[in-house]
């Protein structure tokens, strides 16, 4: 939620803030801020920068969700839905330099781990299913395709199904 610096800034304010008040003698206060401190610091290894470069990623500003992605260091020490929001994002920058390898590794990953709504769910089997299609592996790209079928989809994400589904029937005409 919050970039790098912004943290650095709240826990530099929490620590002079937290010596204010001590000289002060108000340890209550102090506690207060010293344990603040210590939330902003657990955050950024827990949640690191995840859901600001996933913001950034549905904006369609991908430079900065990948600068912001990788601060990153260690996604393994990230919580569960954030580590799975890591991949998915890191799979969709992928995907725009044309990585298919990691990013088909990087969406997979986050599908397994599990996605919190069946919108991100569809959007990342439909990926899929266009790295198959890119591949050229087709009944692998139907697979995906029909377990987008199975989620309840926006107009957006059916749309695009059915534009993919399309170029599956016509390239397999081809081979």
């Amino acid at each position: 939620m919050f970039t790098p610096i912004i943290r650095i800034i709240l826990v530099i304010f929490s620590l002079i803030s937290a010596t204010y008040f001590y000289t002060k003698e108000d340890f209550a206060n102090m506690s207060m801020m010293l344990i603040a401190a210590g939330l902003f610091i657990y955050g950024y290894f827990k949640y690191g920068t995840v859901y600001a470069a996933f913001q950034q990623m549905k904006n369609d500003n991908l430079k900065k969700a990948e600068e912001l992605i990788s601060k990153i260091n260690n996604p393994d020490k990230l919580t569960k839905g954030h580590k799975s929001y890591y991949y998915y994002t890191t799979g969709i920058i992928a995907l725009e330099k044309q990585e298919l390898e990691k990013s088909h590794s990087d969406l997979t990953e986050a599908l397994n781990i599990g996605l919190r709504t069946e919108k991100d769910k569809s959007i990342v089997l439909l990926n899929l299913a266009n790295i198959e299609l890119l591949r050229k592996d087709f009944n692998k790209a139907n697979e995906y395709i029909e377990k987008v079928r199975e989620l309840d989809l926006n107009p957006l994400v059916e749309s695009e199904t059915n534009r993919i589904e399309k170029e599956i029937n016509v390239a397999q005409l081809y081979v």
